[in-house]
Parts: C-alpha cells; sequence; structure tokens
C-alpha cells in the first residue's frame, strides 16, 4: 500500500472473492498466472524515487527481507525499514480479536514414540557440532513436536502459538501460561522445560544478544558461539538476537528430526489412515445410496458435512486438515474458494 495505490496478491482460487470484497481503491493481482507480477516486484517498482518501504519485520524471513531490499534499490527506492508495531494493527486497535488461547494437550509416548528428554539431547548435539550457543525454535509444528505437545489455536492444524529456545543449558518454552494444565505443565518439568511468557522471547533474545556481545569484546580469546535460527523464521527474531553478525540461519535441525519418523509415528500414520479409508468407504457408500436408490438431490454441504460425521465417528479424530473440498451437478456454489469432484482425503495426523 502507498499513499495513493493499494493492491492485493492472491492466486487464482481467491480472485473472484477478492473482486467481489474489493472496492474500486484496490487493484488485485492473479499471482497463478505465469507472467504475474509479485507483490516484491509492486513494491520494488513503487518504491522509485528514493522511497523507502515499512514493513512488519515478523512477518517474513530475514533472508526474505534482504531479497527485497536488494530488489527495492535496484528499482531506485531508498531501504527498507522494519518497524516496530505493525501499522495495520494500530489502525485495527480495540476491534482487532484476541490472539487463540486454546488449551494444549500432552502427546503421550505411544503415539511420539520418543521423550522430550531424548529429543533435546539430539538437538544439543546438533548444537555441539555447530558451535552454536543456541537454537531459537519458532515454527509451530517444530515447538509441537519437541515437547510432545499438541493445540488447536490454528483451525486444521494440531499447534499453539510459542517460541522456544534451547541451548546446553537451557530448554525453554514461551508460551501462554493459561494454555497449559497440570499435567501439561507436569510432563514439561519432568522433562526440564522451563516457561515464560509467549510475549518476553523478543526481550530475552535482545537481552542474549547484548550479553554475547559484551562477553566477546571483554574475552577475545573464548568467543561465545553464534545463535542458530531456522531459515524460515522472522527477520523480527533475526535483528533482536544481534542480526546477521550474532546470527546463522541453517536449515532445521529439529525439521529433519521431525521427517525421520520412529515405530510409534510410522504406526500410527498408517493406522491414521486406515480408519480414515474406512471412513471414506462409508461415505461412499452411503453417496451412492442416496444418489443411484434413492434418487435424493444432495448438495455440496450436506455431503461434506456426513463426510465428516463419518470420519467423526473414527477412533482418536481430532478435526479436518482442511474444510472439504467438493461439487455437485452442474451448476453449484462452492463452500470454498475452489471446487474439485473429489472430497478431503487428507486426514489429521496424530
Amino acid at each position: 500500500m502507498t499513499p495513493d495505490k493499494a493492491a492485493l496478491f492472491t492466486d487464482g482460487r481467491y480472485t473472484i472473492q477478492a473482486k467481489n470484497q474489493l472496492d474500486t481503491n484496490w487493484t488485485a493481482f492473479n499471482t497463478s498466472n505465469i507472467d504475474a507480477k509479485s507483490w516484491q516486484d509492486w513494491t520494488a517498482e513503487s518504491a522509485e524515487g528514493q522511497k523507502t518501504v515499512a514493513i512488519d519485520p515478523s512477518l517474513l524471513s530475514a533472508s526474505a527481507a534482504k531479497k527485497l531490499e536488494e530488489k527495492i534499490k535496484r528499482k531506485g527506492g531508498k531501504a527498507l525499514l522494519p518497524l516496530s508495531e505493525n501499522l495495520i494493527d494500530l489502525v485495527w486497535g480495540e476491534q482487532r480479536p484476541p490472539r487463540p488461547a486454546l488449551p494444549v494437550s500432552v502427546q503421550g509416548m505411544d503415539l511420539a514414540g520418543k521423550s522430550v528428554t531424548d529429543k533435546l539431547q539430539d538437538l544439543r548435539k546438533e548444537l555441539e557440532k555447530k558451535q552454536a550457543s543456541g537454537f531459537v525454535v519458532s515454527m509451530l509444528d517444530e515447538v509441537a513436536w519437541l515437547f510432545n505437545l499438541r493445540g488447536n489455536d490454528i483451525p486444521f492444524n494440531p499447534v499453539f502459538f510459542s517460541y522456544a529456545f534451547i541451548s546446553a543449558e537451557d530448554a525453554i518454552l514461551y508460551v501462554d501460561d493459561s494454555k497449559l494444565d497440570d499435567t501439561c505443565k507436569s510432563h514439561l518439568a519432568a522433562n526440564g522445560v522451563q516457561l515464560k511468557p509467549y510475549e518476553s522471547i523478543f526481550q530475552d533474545a535482545e537481552q542474549r544478544a547484548t550479553a554475547t556481545i559484551a562477553h566477546n569484546e571483554k574475552s577475545a580469546a573464548e568467543q561465545t558461539g553464534r545463535f542458530l535460527i531456522s531459515n524460515r523464521a522472522s527477520w523480527a527474531l533475526q535483528r533482536a538476537l544481534g542480526g546477521e553478525k550474532l546470527v546463522e540461519e541453517t536449515r532445521s535441525p529439529i525439521g529433519d528430526a521431525k521427517a525421520i519418523k520412529n515405530k510409534a509415528e510410522l504406526k500410527g500414520m498408517r493406522d491414521c489412515h486406515i480408519r480414515d479409508g474406512a471412513a471414506l468407504i462409508k461415505y461412499f457408500a452411503w453417496l451412492e445410496d442416496q444418489l443411484v436408490a434413492k434418487k435424493a438431490t444432495l448438495d455440496e454441504a450436506q455431503a461434506a458435512d456426513k463426510l465428516e460425521e463419518f470420519r467423526r465417528a473414527q477412533d482418536h479424530y481430532r478435526e479436518l486438515s482442511f474444510p472439504t473440498i467438493s461439487s455437485t451437478g452442474e451448476k453449484y456454489v462452492p463452500r470454498s474458494n475452489i471446487s474439485c469432484a473429489f472430497p478431503n482425503m487428507c486426514p489429521v495426523l496424530l
């Protein structure tokens, strides 16, 4: 957004919705088109004439911010300015909905297959190999996996808003205390995990950066290692930890470890798909009976709700992985923004 222009960039699933909901002040760009202009290109072109681009640094990675600033300068812009407050949040004010604070639960060893203590030990070995002072975990699925916890803050994802900091000595989970019951707190304490408020991650990061700089200036012979963050972590987090001088972006060791499933995780995945396959077969049998035998007329909402009913009846059901995408008849009103002849066949894995 500029003083005289506003643009929305979205893929082909949402262009119809965008055109229906945006007023004449906006221009909608379909990023699915091969020759479509990216939001980065539009931003850089808008910065021509030594203009500064302001951005919320928590909404893009450090590497993405660096590339964007380079593009802005090539187009004749001045700089990329990280803001301490999101301007949209300021406009939103008190009308902004609160951040979700839904309960967190413990993932049992029968499903996790590996204890938190063992996972932390493996991560600390990686930190030792890289001679790093610590690793800040910012990906929500990685936090949930590392601590064997599951949440409900984001629809269709068993995660919760949080950060974590792991070093040779500390394992700190930054999360709203209200989400954790006594079972969760006992589980974390038993694995040597400290709890701190979610909002305090950036203040703690700045304090660690300050302490590291002071230590390295005082003792040239004994330099403290750099902090590690995922290459998908935010620019705001990198800046809080001291920027490029103190921070190394890396492929997340937790992401790699999470990708290698243990026996319990493999069994859970297979069992999950078997249960979901049974629900889907029941749905197809019901659908055939409705359409062929009973000559019923169904809309996609009825079909989707029935499929979820069959899934919900299965053991260990939590929720869908995304809203069912289905359609019926020659003309239909999409329940979501894309239509497909097949229902959602991707169950949420426990």
